[in-house]
């Protein structure tokens, strides 16, 4: 189906989320706040926190969010003499082994089709404008790939530490689909 982004805080006031969402359409990325409530989510929960989907109209796929997990760089499979052996065990024959080898290769070094729709420095800057805006310390993000309606997925999420807002650019990139990654914002240190 389609990637949601899912924004954790600890407020109720949808209203104030969207104005501050509207402040950041200056970076090309209309986003609005809507209030949902996904029963594998609620667990997770503080009792005063709350979940929103941050959507881009209609859906957040090729989100900046865990874009090194889907588009890795560099080697990413495994070596060529693991994937021989691999294929060997499956009884194919050399020349077969080393013409797949030869069109991974090629795969490997093609650029990717889509790169993301925001960089890393975006998502920084929309979270310590919430942080701010709504008087927060510490505000979740999770991205999900809902393969049903949201609502009707059994999949059982978890909750991590993502560490400082302002030094997130990693966590944001290798952020694991289903994860709720909280973030601490500090107050004037951008």
């Amino acid at each position: 189906m389609c990637t949601f982004i899912t924004l954790i805080a600890a407020t109720e006031e949808l209203g104030r989320i969207n104005a501050i969402l509207a402040t950041m359409h200056k970076r090309g990325q209309a986003r609005r706040a809507e209030r949902v409530e996904t029963p594998n989510l609620r667990p997770l929960l503080a009792p005063d926190e709350r979940e929103y989907w941050l959507t881009r109209a209609p859906c957040d796929c090729g989100t900046f969010l865990g874009h090194a997990h889907h588009h890795p760089k560099g080697p990413t499979a495994a070596p060529a003499s693991d994937r021989a052996a691999r294929y060997r065990r499956k009884g194919w024959s050399e020349a077969r082994i080393a013409r797949a080898l030869a069109e991974q290769d090629r795969a490997a070094e093609r650029p990717t089709r889509c790169e993301p729709n925001e960089d890393a420095a975006y998502w920084i800057d929309l979270m310590i404008a919430l942080g701010e805006g709504l008087g927060l310390k510490r505000l979740g993000l999770m991205h999900h790939f809902y393969r049903k309606s949201p609502g009707e997925e059994l999949d059982a999420s978890t909750r991590k530490e993502g560490g400082p807002i302002q030094e997130a650019a990693h966590p944001l990139a290798c952020m694991p689909d289903g994860v709720i990654l909280d973030f601490t914002l500090e107050r004037n240190n951008r």
